[in-house]
């Protein structure tokens, strides 16, 4: 079940390259978890652009939440959003409110209190497992369930079954190579949404650099999740 994983991402490591899907800042990496539902890049950017001033727990526990969400207006559904996000530094602050304390729980245990949380669902526990609490998981999200179902190495219709199953792998990569595993799947998906190809190519080890077409090519280059086209704007200076 494992090896044919292995070859991928060593294919799509080598053509691609170091993607770099975190950034140092603990804190803007997980906001922007969650501000990135449902929008795009560009629009988590404004926001996190918004919120440069206030970028700490307490900081953003302070503020009215009608405030957090007028500064994240340009991700949409912000009023929902700003609840989410103090929900969820509430609970932050309850656990233990170091990034580091949390994270010494044992993955089940930790994706278990994250899915309690209002609006995280598999996907967004595993994506902060795998970059905010430095554990490794196998993020099963859409853009990997199509590469597996291209590649014949499983048709799964939901996130659950698949990621059962790819866990072992993930579990024998180092921790770069698990956060490098997913933002290489859904690099690589988006060559295929753009213009769509016969990727089976990446079953064959070392595939060489002719196997790939020329759509098979990364617009928007390596960069800090989640797809901002690099590390967070600063902030505007005032007046």
């Amino acid at each position: 079940m494992t090896r044919p994983w292995h070859t991928i991402y060593a294919n799509l490591a080598a053509h691609y390259g170091p993607q770099h899907w975190w950034q140092e800042n603990q804190l803007a990496d997980w906001l922007m978890m969650i501000l990135v539902q449902r929008t795009n890049a560009r629009n988590v950017a404004l926001a996190m652009n918004n919120l440069q001033d206030v970028l700490s727990v307490d900081a953003l526990l302070a503020l009215p939440e009608a405030d957090l969400a007028a500064r994240i207006r340009p991700v949409g559904f912000y009023r929902q959003k700003a609840a989410r996000i103090r929900s969820l530094l509430t609970w932050f602050q309850h656990a233990g409110g170091d990034f580091t304390v949390i994270g010494a729980q044992p993955a089940e245990q930790l994706r278990t209190e994250l899915l309690a949380q209002p609006g995280i669902g598999p996907e967004t526990a595993d994506v902060m497992l795998l970059y905010t609490f430095g554990k490794k998981t196998f993020v099963a999200d859409e853009y990997a369930r199509r590469l597996s179902r291209r590649l014949g190495l499983g048709d799964y219709a939901t996130y659950a079954p698949m990621h059962a199953a790819l866990q072992p792998f993930a579990e024998t990569l180092t921790l770069t190579q698990a956060r490098e595993l997913h933002a290489l799947i859904d690099e690589h998906g988006k060559t295929q949404g753009r213009q769509p190809y016969d990727d089976r190519f990446l079953l064959v080890p070392h595939a060489p650099a002719s196997a790939w077409p020329a759509q098979a090519v990364q617009t928007d280059g390596p960069h800090g999740y989640p797809q901002l086209g690099g590390q967070v704007p600063a902030a505007k200076p005032t007046d």
